[in-house]
């Protein structure tokens, strides 16, 4: 009887994935103005990507993922890519990539009223599954140049936030 309860609670959620973002966060915070609903929406979406990416650098994880029969014995999968730097790399890649997607989306969007404002702050739903396919999809890149080169672009893009951060402490 719980469960039954339960499900149809749930259910009543459903119509708030696919609307705005107040009605999926009103239970929390009734006053919350929209747009820093979504902003708090979308810091959950970056930190579930970091999280994942953070799953995926733990020592021993592809020993338990060759403990799930038939998943790396037979050949469909290789694990190696699943697990450790390069699959950190795929989910960051994905990560931007669903960023970056909508980023452009958003380019000269004054005001709420634009339809893409929409877009925007709702429809967080097929905005999951949109990032999930993004990210699944960077898992079948083939793995040399890519890796290499996600490689190099994340070796300057950590020497450049040094440099800035050195500047910055030097002007303190």
């Amino acid at each position: 009887m719980g469960a039954v309860l339960g499900l149809c609670s749930m259910a009543s959620w459903i119509p708030c994935l696919c609307g705005s973002a107040p009605c999926l966060l009103c239970r929390c915070c009734p006053s919350g103005n929209n747009s820093t609903i979504t902003r708090v929406i979308y810091a959950l979406f970056l930190l579930l990507g970091v999280s994942v990416a953070c799953v995926m650098l733990i020592p021993g994880m592809e020993e338990q993922l060759k403990k799930i029969p038939g998943f790396c014995d037979e050949g469909h999968v290789n694990c190696d890519v699943l697990v450790g730097y390069k699959a950190v790399y795929r989910v960051c890649f994905g990560m931007a990539m669903f960023f970056l997607l909508f980023s452009l989306l958003m380019i000269k969007v004054k005001s709420s009223s634009d339809p893409r404002a929409s877009v925007h702050n709702g429809f967080w739903f097929f905005k999951f599954a949109i990032a999930v396919a993004i990210t699944v999809g960077a898992f079948f890149i083939p793995e040399g140049p890519f890796t290499t080169g996600m490689m190099a672009l994340c070796n300057f893009k950590c020497e450049v936030t040094k440099q800035k951060q050195f500047r910055l402490h030097l002007q303190l």
